[in-house]
């Protein structure tokens, strides 16, 4: 078992702290539901996994939770090993420091062991390159396992705006896609923390299931919730309260 040092160090504090607030005021990033957060203990993050290439938004829950409150363990986020991006100058980077681990149950059990948050998309490449905003999770259901074994609950989270920072995509064959612009727009970002989800019964595979069905559907009311919130109330009800004053 390889040694975890404690996340952030003192140089990747000093290196990523002033660039994850300049993230924040890019994105105008905004939480909600920080109340919803347990303290001194792991939970096991779920999201829909954002259609980009450089996971900004991912990096700026670091800033919300635990690089400012102690009390937050932190968050270790799962993602698939050895990707052209992890042999790119400056993004591979960033990606070996903002706390990744390999996207396997064994890590993340180790991760969660260890008092430490893990956050997981479940949705993969069928959202990265899906409709926007549209949680697809069908069938895949090892963090609900993850949960189960861990003994750890699920927090539900939307990133709402993610899915806008590249407006077009080229596919190019079936394992790149080339994202435009390159460099994200300033999309508005809102992270919403849905309230926790008490893990099922690892020895009943049928709860485990259904488990995992009752997250994702949590998931998609949620993001639905924070995207009505950025749009704001329809047109005639902004007249409504208008003539109403």
């Amino acid at each position: 078992m390889a040694e975890h040092l404690p996340y952030p160090s003192a140089r990747q504090r000093a290196i990523l702290t002033p660039f994850f607030r300049a993230l924040r005021a890019y994105f105008r990033a905004r939480a909600h539901g920080l109340e919803h957060l347990p303290r001194r203990r792991p939970v096991l993050y779920v999201a829909k996994h954002p259609q980009c290439y450089l996971y900004f938004e991912t990096m700026l829950l670091g800033l919300f939770t635990f690089f400012t409150d102690a009390d937050w363990p932190e968050i270790q986020v799962m993602e698939k090993q050895g990707t052209s991006l992890h042999k790119t100058p400056l993004v591979a980077w960033l990606r070996r420091n903002v706390n990744t681990i390999p996207a396997t149950e064994d890590a993340a059990l180790e991760a969660l062991a260890a008092g430490r948050s893990v956050l997981v998309f479940p949705g993969g490449a069928r959202e990265l390159h899906g409709e926007p905003d549209v949680v697809q999770w069908g069938g895949r259901r090892g963090f609900a396992r993850i949960a189960a074994l861990a003994g750890v609950p699920v927090v539900p989270l939307a990133i709402a705006g993610a899915d806008r920072q590249h407006p077009w995509r080229l596919r190019l064959g079936k394992q790149r896609t080339l994202w435009l612009p390159p460099l994200p727009l300033p999309a508005r970002l809102d992270y919403w923390f849905g309230a926790p989800i008490a893990p099922p019964d690892a020895a009943r595979p049928d709860r485990v299931a259904a488990f995992a069905d009752e997250v994702a559907a949590a998931t998609q009311a949620l993001i639905d919730v924070a995207l009505r919130a950025q749009r704001g109330p329809p047109a005639d009800a902004r007249q409504s309260a208008t003539r109403g004053a």
